[in-house]
Parts: C-alpha cells; structure tokens; sequence
C-alpha cells in the first residue's frame, strides 16, 4: 500500500506526519541523524546524500512497514535539495511523551 503525502514540510525534530498508512494520529516522525538518501528503494542503489536531524525535509510517500516503522520513506531534503528514500530502519513514528523526545 502506498500513501502519499504531498507538500507536507517537516522539520528534522519536530515534524509530524498524520494520516492513514503514515504515523499513527498523535505520533511524530523522526528519522536518524546520519540516514543514507537513496536513489531509490533499494539498499543496494546508490546514496546521493545524507540527512542529518538539522535539516528540513518534506516527505512525499511511504512504503510498507507497520503503523509505526515504514519499510521506506520518500522524501526531500529541504535543506540540500537531494531527494530519494530512506529506509525505515533509521524512520519512525513515536508518541510525543517518548523519553527520546524534547518539548
């Protein structure tokens, strides 16, 4: 299944991402200072950047997973302009009083 979230601007910390098939309502998205941008879903493809927690980014859809950790992001980074996926070994959805998280 594959949902589309189009001109949804995130920041790297703070952003959240609501709607069916992407996080849950009430949780945020976050992904991994350091997470490889790839050229496409694919860990084998090549990286065309790297994204780190400062950045702002704009996600545009995601693929499989479960309601918390998809198996892929596509996404931009506003900051550089490099677009591709991500994997969601390094994106999550958690919920806002996560210990992780910072008011």
């Amino acid at each position: 299944m594959t949902i589309v979230l189009a001109g949804l601007l995130m920041s790297g910390v703070d952003g959240a991402a609501y709607g069916e098939g992407s996080c849950p309502a009430g949780y945020t998205f976050s992904i991994q200072d350091g997470a490889r941008i790839h050229r496409s879903n694919d860990l084998k493809s090549p990286v065309d950047g790297i994204y780190y927690t400062h950045h702002d980014y704009r996600v545009h859809q995601f693929l499989g997973g479960t309601a918390t950790t998809p198996h892929w992001v596509n996404l931009t980074d506003v900051t550089t302009a490099v677009s591709g996926w991500v994997n969601g070994s390094v994106a999550t959805c958690f919920a806002p009083t996560s210990p992780n998280r910072t008011s």
